[in-house]
C-alpha cells in the first residue's frame, strides 16, 4: 500500500465496504498479521491487505492498494513438483514466467543458483512483477530470500515454506508472504474430509459458516452489536446463491446461512451476541 490513497487511512474514512463492496479483515505488515479492530484501524503503508468481495470489486481496490509495476514476467525459482505446478497455474492465468533452477530441463529458462547475482541478472529479476521462491529446503530459502530482497527490494517476494515454524525466519529475511504448503493442504483436507465448519484463513483469523441466529432482521454490515464483536459477515448464502453485496434495504432472513470472519475471540463474542448454530453442510 506504499504510495497508494489507502496508505495511512482509517478504514472508517476509506469506506471500502460501503462504496466498493469489499470487506478488509486483516493486514500483513513486517511479517506480522493483525486483524481489523474496527473503523479506527489504520492501513499501514507497505501492508498487504486481506480482503473479501466479488472479483470485480477486489480489482478496483487492488488498483488503489497496489501502485506497483504489474508489467514484466513472474520469476519462479525452483522447478520441482511445487514450482512446476505454480508455473502451470500461472500460465493457465495468462502470466508470463521466467524459471530458474540448478538443473537444465524442459521449462527452465535460467540454469544456476538463485543466490548468485549473475543468475538474478540473467533472469532480469529487477524487472519482474513478482518473484516466487519454490525451493525444497527452508534454510536455502532463507538465504535466497535475503539475496533477492537485497538485489530487488521493490519486487514482491513470495516464498514456499516446508516447515511452518520457519515462516518467521523467512519474514525476517525479507519475504512479503510466506506460505506453508503442509498447512494449506491440512486445512483443505479438514474442510473436505472432516466437514469442519470453521476454516483458518491465517493463524489468528478464522472463517465460520453459521445460521442467522439473532442477526435475522438486521443488515449484515450495519448492526452496532455486530461492530462490537469485532467479527464481520462477509457473505450470505440464500436459496443456493452466495451474496457479498448488500444494499441499504437488505436484511438477514432467519433461513440464511452466514459466512463470518474474525479472530477466535471475536467469533466467540459473535456467538454470545447472536446465538447462531453451525450451519448444515452445503449440498454438493
Amino acid at each position: 500500500c506504499v504510495g497508494s490513497p489507502l496508505a495511512g487511512g482509517r478504514l472508517g474514512d476509506l469506506r471500502l465496504r460501503e462504496e466498493h463492496g469489499v470487506s478488509v479483515i486483516g493486514q500483513w505488515y513486517g511479517g506480522v498479521f493483525t486483524t481489523i479492530k474496527g473503523p479506527e484501524t489504520r492501513v499501514d503503508p507497505g501492508a498487504i491487505l486481506v480482503a473479501v468481495g466479488v472479483h470485480a470489486n477486489l480489482e478496483k481496490v487492488e488498483r488503489m492498494a497496489m501502485p506497483i509495476r504489474r508489467t514484466g514476467p513472474i520469476v519462479v525459482a525452483g522447478y520441482g513438483a511445487v514450482g512446476q505446478k505454480v508455473v502451470e497455474m500461472l500460465h493457465d492465468a495468462g502470466e508470463a514466467c521466467v524459471v530458474i533452477d540448478r538443473m537444465s530441463a524442459a521449462g527452465v529458462d535460467v540454469v544456476g543458483n538463485v543466490l548468485e547475482q549473475a543468475v538474478l541478472d540473467q533472469a532480469k529479476v529487477r524487472e519482474a512483477s513478482a518473484v516466487i521462491l519454490a525451493l525444497s529446503d527452508d534454510s536455502e530459502s532463507v538465504f535466497a530470500t535475503a539475496a533477492v530482497r537485497d538485489y530487488a527490494p521493490e519486487v514482491p517476494l513470495i516464498v514456499r515454506v516446508l516447515r511452518t515454524p520457519n515462516t518467521v525466519r523467512l519474514y525476517r529475511s525479507g519475504a512479503d508472504f510466506a506460505i506453508s504448503v503442509g498447512q494449506v493442504a491440512g486445512q483443505i483436507l479438514a474442510y473436505h474430509l472432516l466437514a469442519e465448519q470453521v476454516s483458518h484463513v491465517e493463524n489468528r483469523i478464522k472463517f465460520s459458516r453459521v445460521t442467522a441466529g439473532d442477526l435475522a432482521g438486521a443488515h449484515p454490515w450495519r448492526s452496532p452489536a455486530l461492530e462490537r464483536t469485532g467479527a464481520k459477515v462477509i457473505a450470505v448464502e440464500r436459496a443456493g446463491d452466495v451474496l457479498v453485496e448488500f444494499n441499504d434495504g437488505f436484511t438477514v432472513r432467519p433461513d440464511d446461512v452466514l459466512f463470518v470472519c474474525g479472530s477466535t475471540n471475536s467469533l466467540e463474542r459473535y456467538q454470545r451476541e447472536f446465538q447462531p448454530a453451525a450451519a448444515p453442510a452445503a449440498r454438493s
